[in-house]
């Protein structure tokens, strides 16, 4: 069992900035970036519209991604970034989902690979294990949230990751261009995942599960997947999703862990900084809120019960012609 404390999260808290030494010390990965060709676009260049989709169910996923943009959109701009001023003390049982999502991405990593993150927000996740690659792209629809990535890039000095304000259902990268492709609880397009992959490439996805705070969501009577904690595991789903695309799963890890919340406030500020509980507000929610806090009120604090999950999955290596 893990025990974690969370104060007041500032963007240096997850290793960003770097120190003058780090920023000075390049890896054999940061070095190789010379040595692997330059990603089509860079976001440096003038942000370009999004072309329309005509693909119907594509055009439903997109308005559906623009809407999660919005609402990162509105937390970049409000604080900064897509990180929580909330204090909480956290007990994993099942191990730290972000830990182990970070240790299989940079295993993965080698100095000549490439690494596109799909749902990147403000970067810093992705900046965390960028050094373990020859060249990563993180794209998003949040302009907001790419400026704050673009801001924590510039101040951790490394310059072989980029920010692209980017759909992920149409990357307009080459087929076979990547060899890893990872999404932290973000969109999962499985079709154009498998299509970026190098053969022998792996995607690494995050996700939120059926039952994550399912209490908060009943005492709301709403909230993100509600009511699909009687339906089929979504790890299970999206597990099929990948193998469907072509790809062959190799992990499907679930994590449950309970947060507890300083105070009733922390709680607050967090619900609006997360889309858990959909358009929260303080003032027009207080009932439920209140009613939600003295339910799960113990001596640890505010009780907030998490489930995540990780599934990974590899693309089929090419098979070389046998000799005539």
């Amino acid at each position: 069992m893990t025990v974690v404390t969370r104060d007041a999260v500032t963007p240096a808290a997850f290793g960003v900035p770097e120190t003058e030494s780090q920023r000075s010390t390049k890896t054999p990965a940061m070095a190789a970036v010379d040595l692997v060709e330059e990603f089509p676009r860079k976001t440096k260049e003038p942000v370009r519209a999004l072309q329309p989709l005509t693909d119907r169910g594509s055009r439903e996923g997109a308005r559906a991604m623009t809407m999660d943009a919005e609402f990162y959109s509105r937390v970049a701009e409000r604080f900064g970034g897509y990180f929580s001023d909330a204090r909480s003390t956290d007990v994993f049982a099942d191990g730290r989902p972000d830990a182990v999502f970070d240790e299989l991405v940079t295993a993965l990593g080698a100095p000549h690979a490439r690494l596109l993150d799909v749902g990147c927000a403000d970067g810093r996740s992705l900046l965390r294990i960028s050094r373990a690659y020859g060249a990563v792209i993180g794209i998003d629809l949040s302009p907001s949230m790419l400026e704050c990535a673009e801001r924590f890039r510039a101040e951790s000095g490394l310059e072989h990751v980029t920010f692209e304000l980017c759909d992920a259902a149409r990357t307009g990268l080459p087929d076979g261009y990547v060899a890893v492709v990872t999404s932290r609880r973000g969109p999962l397009i499985a079709h154009e995942f498998e299509r970026v992959l190098r053969p022998g490439g792996a995607v690494v996805y995050m996700g939120i599960g059926e039952q994550d705070a399912r209490e908060l969501k009943e005492t709301f009577g709403r909230g993100q997947n509600f009511d699909s904690w009687n339906s089929r595991p979504l790890s299970e789903g999206i597990a099929q999703e990948l193998s469907d695309a072509g790809l062959v799963v190799t992990r499907n890890q679930t994590f449950h862990f309970e947060e507890f919340y300083h105070s009733a406030g922390d709680l607050d500020t967090f619900l609006q900084q997360v889309p858990i509980v959909d358009n929260y507000d303080p003032a027009a929610d207080k009932e439920a809120f209140d009613r939600y806090v003295a339910a799960v009120t113990v001596d640890q604090g505010v009780r907030l019960s998490r489930h995540w999950f990780i599934v990974q999955a590899q693309k089929p290596a090419a098979v070389e012609p046998s000799p005539s």
